[in-house]
């Protein structure tokens, strides 16, 4: 019976696919990651009068016509995280803006400089517990005059109409989200791209924040969710385990049932993509029948056997690569808050990074020591890791990485690297922020919190050896999840 369950559920997602994955497309090439600090120019000076602010780094300036912001905080309504955003007049959770944006080539950048483009934006506060901080996140979705949809190439990363501007406070080092966005993105298939930028808000200086392609299809995007085909439509799909209420999430019906349980946390699975406009209810109930259908083949007796085994669901490479990097950087979110799952037309699933701001102890509601392990029975990996055979790809891999992008030499030297890349605008961040960088002691523990730039770069570095000398030591111990006498109910 369990097998004409997922057989039925496989009709239903061959609704969305309509033809065999070999018709596909050939899939898209990995392209080349481009790293900011290697790449942009530096502060050299400027020969400006010094009236206006100067920087090597590209300029954001957003004019709300005298709007408030919607995306405040108003109400918590239960300890479940039901959060109520303060509204536009008009009820929406978004305001019209004008945005511009400053990036030239050959020399420092002004705010009366000529924008490389200008546009209309819909504009709101963004993310959850990052909204509660003084420096507010923010997420920009271009419009052209007609209200439609807009792809913008910004900075140099492929065209999008939909970005996320981080505003890194919590993390007072300002590195956090940009080295491990940029280092998964080397390690793994897909990971957001993102510029270092200095962003003004009504003629306010707001800092140095980061702005980050969303996880969302758009021109040159490599997450490839959507594919056109001779005589047919393929469609991949996008979903986002989160708290219940986040903003903008499509609801999917009771398919979480395993990771909720699993975690003993109130949270959603939700669709992200495809979005309202083309989410019919048979999209989406095929959507939640074939993800539901892999959480059952997961989590049974059957989960490592023949042609019911996980391997035929999910890349698992991709899976093995995720985890090291969130283990490694001790990111806490995983698997139970911004988390994100994909399948593209024709492919496995696949794990895509998202929100560092919390990785390496910088958590603000949990003391996160750096020799333990945490992440191993989180959401999928709690069946993962009964499988032998996963766990040595997990330990080779670990092996692998840390002599490359995950070694503790090219992270510390990394970090040097950024930090003397962003330079004077650091400086100019923690002048706008000294209030906050001195004094809010965001996190769980007053030893992980720090009070200034330097210090908060010295601390994240010190984590970085503590966590990567320990779990160098200790990641053998992961071999006690897989064996047998721990799962004789489940192997085979």
């Amino acid at each position: 019976m369990k097998y004409k369950l997922m057989g039925v559920a496989m009709l239903a997602v061959a609704v969305l696919t309509a033809v065999a994955a070999t018709a596909l497309e050939p899939a898209v090439e990995k392209s080349a990651r481009v790293h900011q600090h290697l790449t942009a120019r530096r502060d050299t000076g400027c020969e400006c009068d010094g009236t206006e602010l100067c920087s090597h780094l590209p300029l954001v300036i957003i004019d709300t016509k005298g709007q408030e912001i919607p995306g405040e905080v108003t109400d918590v309504m239960d300890s479940f995280s039901q959060v109520i955003y303060t509204k536009a007049p008009d009820g929406l959770a978004t305001i019209r803006t004008e945005v511009k944006v400053i990036d030239n080539p050959d020399g420092n950048n002004h705010p009366s400089d000529v924008p490389v483009f200008t546009t209309v934006s819909d504009f709101r506060i963004r993310g959850y517990s990052s909204r509660y901080a003084a420096k507010k996140p923010y997420l920009l979705k271009f419009m052209d005059e007609n209200g439609q949809k807009r792809d913008i190439s910004v900075m140099g990363m492929g065209a999008h109409n939909e970005w996320a501007l981080h505003a890194p406070l919590t993390d007072k080092s300002l590195v956090r989200n940009y080295m491990m966005y940029n280092i998964s993105g080397e390690i793994m298939r897909w990971a957001p791209n993102c510029r270092f930028c200095e962003v003004i808000v009504n003629g306010s200086y707001e800092g140095v924040y980061l702005m980050v392609e969303t996880i969302a299809k758009g021109e040159n995007c490599r997450l490839h969710l959507e594919r056109n085909m001779k005589n047919a439509g393929v469609m991949g799909y996008l979903l986002r385990i989160d708290r219940p209420n986040e903003e903008e999430l499509e609801s999917i019906r009771d398919i979480y049932a395993y990771a909720e349980r699993i975690n003993r946390l109130f949270q959603d699975v939700a669709i992200r993509y495809p979005g309202r406009g083309v989410l019919t209810e048979e999209i989406k109930r095929g959507i939640e029948l074939d993800y539901a259908a892999f959480e059952k083949s997961l989590y049974s007796y059957d989960y490592d056997t023949g042609s019911y085994g996980y391997w035929n669901w999910i890349d698992v490479d991709n899976f093995v690569d995720y985890y090291i990097i969130q283990e490694l950087s001790q990111n806490f979110d995983m698997g139970a808050f911004s988390t994100y799952i994909y399948k593209e037309p024709g492919e496995p699933y696949r794990l895509a990074v998202w929100d560092f701001d919390n990785v390496w102890g910088n958590a603000r509601t949990t003391v996160v020591f750096p020799d333990t392990f945490i992440l191993n029975e989180r959401a999928w990996y709690l069946m993962l890791f009964k499988d032998e055979a996963f766990v040595q790809r997990v330990l080779e891999r670990h092996r692998e990485l840390r002599k490359s992008y995950l070694s503790e030499e090219y992270l510390l030297n990394y970090i040097d690297e950024a930090v003397d890349f962003l330079g004077p605008a650091a400086e100019r961040n923690s002048v706008r922020w000294a209030d906050e960088i001195a004094n809010w002691d965001a996190l769980g523990s007053d030893y992980d919190n720090p009070h200034s730039f330097e210090e908060a770069v010295e601390m994240l570095k010190t984590r970085i050896i503590q966590r990567g000398r320990w779990l160098d030591e200790e990641i053998h111990a992961i071999q006690q999840y897989c064996h047998p006498s721990r799962n004789k109910k489940y192997n085979h």
